[in-house]
């Protein structure tokens, strides 16, 4: 990690207990140098799309910070188009963790929060979170909302910070099974968590509004669609951070004009790309451990390595009926490959895999994450099943203190070895 981000992250912790205010106003500065850094001088091996990301989600971040009374905490699964066509800014738990880890600082708030009685087998992204919270640092948003898809604590952490800040707080009830009857069950859901936002923002949902974001989101979809099509014979060098703030453009602001403009930028970079010309294709799944100094050196900006995607990028593709946005919201979310069976979330990567036409894939196990641990061998054996050789990495997405950094790089190392003797 770099000295002066190290200095800077105690500098926010020495704050926690005794100066929270101190320790946002810290954070809000860094991460407005930050912004002005992306716009200005950015990192020249950065593509446009990647520009793009870096300063759209810099905002994201930011604006619930500065601007609490309109924001809500949400998690990365929650269909925010109801949210953006409102106005109000989504602060979601997985991009926040990962720009205080950003700012060197999510130790401390991980160890605040085990100080508290947050287990230490408890993710780490929800750790860090809940330490910023419950120190004071990260405002009271004006509501909380949560779906129950894929993590087993989002229920847990979204409740206790329900109660900390005593804000309102309205869970999406996502069901295991996809029919008929769980979509209208979802559905219903969200109407009424649209009713629950409108009596607490004093506002109406404008329905017009609602179907053009069906409708960007379609056009936004459907250039992602065909970025992946090109991909599959292209080089186009990635990163880490890249590939994390993709994340943001995938799930929350999907509907919105940045998502589109996102989707056509990377469409046009992919298109202007040269051919694949020898490198080893690397398929992700889960989180990506964007800090880690030994993984992103061999992987940022690689000519022979090619980070294809994270599977939480593709996880749920589904088209938009602008006549029935409720149900369309409620079949993305049944449909998404972390709802119901490990073996949905399988096939997908199977499917994505030879799609993008990968030599192997690293399922990255990341610390406190039930499902993805769960899983990590039934995925394996379908996978190389069907002849796609799979790395299990064991790592931590958030936490640098919880890392073996020397087996891990040796471990990657040896598998990437492994794929270019076999061509």
């Amino acid at each position: 990690m770099n000295k002066f981000i190290k200095k800077f992250g105690e500098a926010v912790g020495d704050c926690l207990y005794t100066r929270p205010q101190t320790a946002l106003s810290l954070l809000n500065a860094a991460y407005a140098v930050s912004g002005l850094q992306v716009k200005v001088l950015p990192d020249k091996r950065l593509l446009p799309h990647q520009k793009y990301a870096a300063i759209v989600n810099n905002h994201t971040i930011r604006e619930p910070l500065i601007n609490p009374d309109n924001s809500a905490v949400v998690n990365i699964f929650v269909p925010c188009e109801t949210l953006q066509i409102m106005g109000i800014s989504p602060q979601f738990l997985e991009g926040l963790a990962g720009f205080l880890n950003g700012a060197g600082s999510e130790r401390a708030f991980i160890d605040y929060a085990e100080n508290f009685g947050i287990p230490q087998t408890y993710c780490s992204y929800h750790k860090t979170l809940l330490g910023a919270a419950l120190s004071g640092v990260v405002p009271k948003p004006r509501f909380i909302v949560n779906t129950t898809l894929a993590c087993d604590a989002n229920t847990s952490t979204f409740r206790l910070l329900a109660d900390f800040w005593q804000a309102p707080h309205f869970t999406i009830d996502v069901p295991g099974e996809y029919s008929a009857e769980t979509i209208a069950y979802v559905a219903a859901q969200l109407r009424e968590m649209v009713s629950f936002i409108e009596d607490i923002m004093g506002k109406k949902l404008d329905g017009e509004k609602l179907k053009a974001s069906m409708q960007r989101e379609n056009r936004a979809l459907k250039m992602y669609r065909a970025y992946l099509q090109e991909l599959s014979g292209k080089y186009l060098p990635n990163d880490l951070s890249s590939e994390m703030y993709k994340f943001s453009f995938t799930h929350i602001l999907l509907g919105t004009n940045e998502a589109q403009q996102y989707f056509q930028l990377l469409l046009k970079d992919v298109q202007n790309a040269a051919f694949s010309n020898g490198q080893t294709r690397i398929l992700w799944v889960h989180t990506l451990p964007f800090w880690q100094d030994s993984i992103k050196n061999v992987f940022n900006f690689s000519n022979k390595y090619q980070l294809l995607c994270s599977d939480l990028n593709f996880d749920s593709l589904v088209e938009m009926d602008e006549n029935r946005p409720y149900e369309s919201m409620a079949n993305r979310l049944l449909l998404n490959t972390m709802c119901g069976s490990v073996k949905n979330r399988a096939e997908k990567v199977l499917e994505m895999a030879r799609l993008l036409r990968a030599n192997g894939i690293i399922y990255f196990c990341h610390w406190g994450c039930k499902q993805t641990l769960g899983g990590a061998f039934l995925t394996k054996d379908l996978l190389e099943g069907e002849g796609i050789p799979v790395l299990l990495l064991d790592g931590d997405g958030c936490d640098r203190d919880n890392v073996n950094d020397g087996q891990m790089y040796t471990r990657l190392q040896a598998f990437l070895e492994i794929l270019e003797a076999a061509g």
